[in-house]
């Protein structure tokens, strides 16, 4: 007679550990996509027309949308590139930052960058020459015809002419004027977290599109192991504004704000 095989208990817990713990699964979420089209390990991106915000973050909550358009991800980003800064929302970069882009109509780009590595805190700012050019330019070329005397001596204009289109392509070009690199303390970097949290930062829309004329463009964002997140708004002055101006004057900069 064959005796029935009974298999051991043991291998099917090997396959179950891993996944339960306590009872409770385990959750694998990624919050940043790593996709290497973007940039490398080390933020540096790809070139000089990849994107510096993402159109969608991964929360605890699930996929949350930007709304950020292209025209605003084209001006910003050109920015940041001649800045010389990483890409904050495709990897982690290995300790926590936050950073402050400041557009103004009538300044040159500013970019703050408050880095924490353990107790270590310090905060770069950065200064462009200009505003990178980030759009081509379509100018019509007009011909006009030569006027004519008629018969009876009267000078008759003829109608112009379009000829061709001239384009000039953006060069998304800038140089860096001034960098500077402090260091603060920890109770520093704590209290622009206090003040982000007065902000309700975590839980604002990433992107509202309300810009005007003139103004600014203020931009913040986090980057950590677990979250990313981004907040901007055009001339705030709210404590969202607030957060912005602790940074300013941190840096010791002597900026008109707007």
């Amino acid at each position: 007679m064959l005796k029935r095989l009974r298999l051991p208990t043991v291998s099917l817990l090997v396959f179950i550990v891993p996944i339960f713990s306590f009872g409770q699964p385990i959750n694998f979420i990624s919050y940043y996509p790593e996709d290497s089209c973007i940039s490398n390990a080390a933020g540096q991106p790809k070139d000089s027309l990849a994107y510096y915000y993402p159109t969608e973050i991964t929360t605890n909550h699930g996929m949350v949308k930007t709304d950020i358009n292209g025209f605003m991800e084209n001006w910003y980003s050109s920015a940041l590139y001649c800045a010389q800064t990483p890409i904050l929302y495709n990897y982690y970069l290995g300790h926590d930052i936050y950073r402050f882009l400041w557009l103004r109509s009538f300044h040159v780009p500013v970019v703050f960058t408050l880095h924490k590595s353990g107790d270590n805190v310090w905060l770069t700012t950065k200064k462009l020459n200009k505003q990178p050019e980030f759009l081509d330019i379509t100018y019509k070329i007009a011909n006009f015809k030569k006027p004519r005397k008629s018969k009876k001596g009267k000078i008759r204009f003829r109608k112009r002419i379009q000829v061709r289109d001239s384009l000039v392509r953006a060069d998304r070009k800038a140089e860096i004027i001034f960098t500077q690199t402090k260091q603060l303390s920890i109770n520093e970097w704590n209290e622009f977290e206090r003040l982000l949290k007065n902000c309700s930062f975590w839980n604002r829309v990433p992107f509202v599109d309300s810009s005007g004329i003139d103004g600014s463009e203020w931009t913040i964002e986090a980057h950590f192991k677990n979250k990313y997140w981004f907040v901007n708004r055009w001339s705030p002055d709210d404590n969202f504004r607030i957060a912005g101006e602790y940074l300013i004057r941190k840096s010791g900069i002597n900026e008109d704000i707007y």
